[in-house]
């Protein structure tokens, strides 16, 4: 007979096998690192908190199963509220008709935190979710885009949609293409987007001046909101750099012509793919400057688009900028304070990128954020004399972080 436990030490190895095999479908033993992933993002994270525990289902002495779980303390209405985020629900095959999927989904949202979340499900888990009194936040579910190079971001998508509904010499076919598109991006010439206008300059983003200039103004609308703290911030941003899920994270702070903060934004930069915003912000009336000089940055960086998880405050400037909107993979949540939930349905709460499950992927060579041309193309961009050599007579490195100007 089953059962569900927490999960410890000891389980790792195993954990990372399922993980491996049957969520990411890849052959072989899993790298290395993969354990140290799972260490540390479920049993040292900074929020860790030993009465919210990530899960296992134990058949006899296997692990069939596992639940991740991350805590992350909120305010909500300026009360200390503690929230969790399940990621990474996976099962053996062969154990799947022993219902320990949904044993260990049913022990994590009973838990004894305030709200459940999750921010990286598919349709099947939605359903389940809401069979078992969880709900669906449309307002966390729709995403934006802005190609950048129309033409190759065109092809992209069709390679991405070839991947998903055929299989065989056909997907084949479509992996070559979208490698090829990857090389052929780094090789463009830079600077075909409109320049940032003279009086915005940009600098490193860093933490105090994240932590303390830049998130309260982002937060500070919404009832529902992240708590951070130096060590906290620090160690995710630490951490999604060196993941490199999505590429490479790229963080800025803009300020206006008197050194005054105007924005900032936090992003993975991909040579040859799609840049993807974690998160982003501005003081009021410079969303488009914000924008601008984003798209210019990622167009710098060998980008063929841009996207990121839709905020309703910023969808006026969005669409003056020409991006596109569409419905995605939507927040799920259980609770017992109906109050809260009432919150987080009508989009009043302050749940970007940077709070959920999606800024803690696992990355990796052969992950969607560390394709073999992707790592191509970047060494060919980072390295000056590959440079030399792709790029034609006229091509001008991106713009140089200014040093940081004084607080």
């Amino acid at each position: 007979m089953g059962r569900v436990r927490a999960f410890v030490q000891d389980d790792i190895p195993r954990v990372a096998e399922l993980y491996w095999q049957f969520l990411q479908s890849q052959k072989g033993p899993h790298p290395p690192g993969l354990e140290e992933y799972f260490q540390e993002v479920f049993l040292h994270n900074p929020w860790f908190d030993s009465s919210i525990r990530s899960l296992v289902y134990e058949d006899g002495s296997r692990i069939v199963g596992f639940q991740g779980v991350v805590p992350r303390p909120m305010f909500m209405n300026g009360r200390a509220i503690q929230a969790a985020f399940g990621s990474s629900l996976v099962v053996h095959p062969e154990s799947r008709a022993t219902l320990a999927g949904l044993k260990l989904l049913v022990a994590f949202m009973d838990g004894k935190q305030d709200v459940a979340m999750t921010d990286t499900s598919n349709r099947l888990n939605q359903q389940l979710w809401e069979r078992l009194g969880g709900s669906t936040s449309a307002a966390y579910g729709m995403k934006w885009a802005r190609p950048l190079r129309p033409g190759l971001y065109g092809l992209y998508t069709m390679s991405r949609l070839g991947k998903e509904r055929f299989s065989g010499a056909v997907s084949h076919l479509c992996g070559v293409l979208q490698e090829t598109i990857n090389v052929v991006a780094a090789r463009i010439p830079r600077g075909h987007l409109r320049r940032p206008p003279d009086d915005v300059t940009e600098e490193e983003l860093e933490i105090d001046t994240l932590l303390r200039s830049c998130l309260p103004g982002t937060s500070e609308c919404y009832s529902l909101r992240p708590e951070y703290n130096r060590e906290s911030l620090r160690w995710l941003l630490d951490f999604m750099s060196r993941m490199k899920a999505f590429g490479n994270l790229r963080k800025v702070v803009l300020r206006g012509a008197t050194k005054e903060i105007i924005g900032w934004f936090i992003y993975y930069a991909k040579c040859g793919g799609i840049a993807d915003v974690v998160q982003m912000g501005a003081a009021e009336f410079h969303m488009n400057k914000v924008l601008d000089y984003l798209f210019w940055d990622a167009w710098n960086r060998g980008a063929i688009g841009v996207q990121g998880r839709l905020e309703i405050r910023y969808a006026q400037e969005l669409s003056e900028a020409r991006c596109f909107f569409w419905g995605s993979v939507p927040l799920l949540l259980r609770t017992r304070n109906p109050e809260l939930a009432r919150l987080v349905q009508r989009g009043d709460a302050c749940i970007s990128r940077l709070d959920g499950e999606w800024c803690l992927r696992y990355g990796a060579p052969g992950h969607e954020g560390a394709s073999a041309a992707l790592d191509l193309a970047s060494k060919q961009e980072s390295n000056p004399e590959t440079t030399k050599k792709l790029a034609p007579s006229n091509f001008q490195p991106s713009q140089p972080l200014q040093p940081k100007a004084a607080e």
